[in-house]
């Protein structure tokens, strides 16, 4: 039976943003907890397909996981009533090969459950699967880029900032040492200064007492001429 049509949450938007469609997917999904059993995946053939291949080595595998469980997921949600491709796909997948009597063998039980089922219609039912899915992945894949730019644009903002900040303070720095050089340059100047009064303070201090001890001498003499003399 046919479950909610991929009731997912958003890989890139929070969970309580939430928006649905009458013909497309939900835009939900929610990642699982635990990742995805290798055992549950189709059986690989070295046929060559029309997918595009995509390098997996630069992705973390607990994040592949929980993104390819998520698809299987909604892959089911999509299940329509009755026996369709989806039923089909389930048996082959169950067996695990790709053997042509493997298919035949599928379509006799599938016709044996459904007498309407044929050929074409499993091919209509792929297509279905196939277009929802493809919609999902590009309506995902137009979220994460507006995601990423979005992202991008934060850091370089950031970035911005933070250097402005810093050649301004910089620009303090640079300010301050310029002040910090012309201060020691006054106290350089005022020791200097000082120096050179205080050495002429001290000879005007030593040429007083000079002065002093040869005018009382002076006027000691004659005061005592005067005592002598008169």
């Amino acid at each position: 039976m046919a479950k909610e049509k991929f009731n997912w949450k958003s890989l890139f938007v929070n969970d309580g943003e939430q928006k649905s469609t009458a013909s497309k997917p939900e835009e939900k999904i929610d990642f699982p907890e635990e990742p995805i059993a290798a055992s549950t995946k189709f059986p690989e053939t070295k046929r060559a397909t029309s997918q595009q291949q995509v390098n997996t080595s630069s992705v973390d595998n607990s994040v592949l996981n929980s993104v390819i469980e998520m698809y299987e997921s909604g892959f089911e949600s999509l299940n329509l009533p009755g026996y369709d491709f989806y039923e089909f796909f389930k048996a082959i997948k169950a067996v695990g090969s790709n053997d042509p009597n493997v298919y035949k063998m599928a379509f006799t039980m599938a016709q044996s459950v459904d007498t309407k089922v044929t050929k074409d219609s499993l091919l209509d039912g792929a297509n279905f699967y196939i277009k929802e899915i493809n919609d999902v992945h590009e309506n995902y894949h137009s979220k994460g880029n507006a995601k990423k730019e979005e992202f991008e644009s934060s850091l370089l903002h950031q970035k911005k900032t933070l250097s402005e900040e810093v050649s301004e303070l910089e620009k303090q720095i640079l300010q301050l040492q310029t002040q910090a050089s012309d201060k020691k340059n006054q106290l350089n100047a005022l020791e200097n200064g000082t120096s050179s009064e205080m050495a002429e303070i001290e000879q005007k201090i030593i040429a007083n007492d000079i002065a002093k001890t040869k005018i009382l001498e002076i006027i000691t003499t004659v005061a005592d001429g005067i005592k002598i003399n008169l």
